[in-house]
């Protein structure tokens, strides 16, 4: 007897997942945050090549950066269309007619994992440059961006090679999906970030377990949940601000010590330090 949904079926289902007011509201958060963080990448993407404190970091080191910001950017575009999508066929459409496509969900959840498996391979690279230049400390600034160069490609080549084994047994033989999703229940996978990934990771395994004890649409709204990834965009861009504000002010307040300092002392402790 064939397993294959029906048209009843996926009507049926979509009829949950639509009436569903926790993935409604999961869409709609995750929708607004990647809105938010959009804006602030590219702005960032900007930044790390003409602000004045990206003088201060190698050309490396802002190559694989660029790398990290522009897989961040590919997921959150890839979240907005797809989020806007599902959320206006919710609205709008007859539960028959909302189901996406096949093709659509695998365009944009290609799009959307591969965006995030760029972020999360940026550790190795970026541990091996550092090792390097720990290495050659003494000439690495001279050096010029040919190892950036690489390590941006070998992390274009881990995420590239984690989107395969994500959707090699993605099936193309219904016309439609009920939920655009790359990743089936089932599928284990060992995230690189530091705690951030690891409690990810741990969430996604217990999400997984339970998967099939709960109903479909609390089991995407809590997948959707584990993946705040425009959230972490946002608050790492607000941080390096923070720092970078910090800094500025530091710096403005040691050269006001030292401008404003009496001449007579100042030179006394030159004196000694000469002798």
């Amino acid at each position: 007897m064939s397993t294959t949904p029906t048209i009843e079926d996926h009507c049926l289902t979509m009829e949950k997942l639509s009436g569903s007011l926790l993935l409604r509201l999961t869409l709609i958060f995750n929708l607004i945050t990647s809105i938010i963080a959009l804006p602030l990448l590219l702005a960032s993407s900007y930044a790390l090549w003409r602000a004045r404190v990206a003088k201060l970091f190698h050309i490396n080191i802002i190559i694989m950066f660029q790398v990290h910001i522009l897989g961040f950017i590919l997921h959150c575009f890839s979240r907005i269309i797809l989020h806007t999508l599902d959320l206006y066929n919710y609205a709008f459409l007859d539960y028959c007619n909302m189901t996406p496509s096949t093709i659509r969900c695998f365009v944009f959840r290609v799009q959307y994992v591969f965006g995030l498996w760029i972020v999360c391979a940026t550790t190795v690279p970026l541990v091996i440059e550092r090792y390097i230049a720990t290495v050659k400390s003494s000439n690495y600034e001279h050096i010029g961006c040919s190892l950036g160069v690489a390590m941006a490609a070998l992390q274009v080549l881990i995420a590239f090679g984690l989107t395969f084994i994500n959707f090699r047994s993605f099936s193309f033989e219904e016309p439609v999906m009920n939920y655009c999703m790359g990743i089936k229940a089932g599928a284990r996978f060992a995230d690189l970030q530091s705690v951030f990934m690891v409690i990810h990771l741990a969430l996604f395994i217990f999400i997984l377990n339970i998967g099939e004890h709960v109903e479909k649409a609390t089991y995407i709204s809590l997948v959707e949940m584990n993946a705040p990834y425009p959230i972490y965009a946002v608050i790492s861009i607000v941080v390096l601000l923070k720092k970078a504000h910090l800094n500025k002010v530091k710096l403005k307040k040691t050269l006001e010590t030292h401008v404003n300092a009496d001449q007579n002392v100042y030179f006394e402790n030159f004196k000694k330090f000469l002798v």
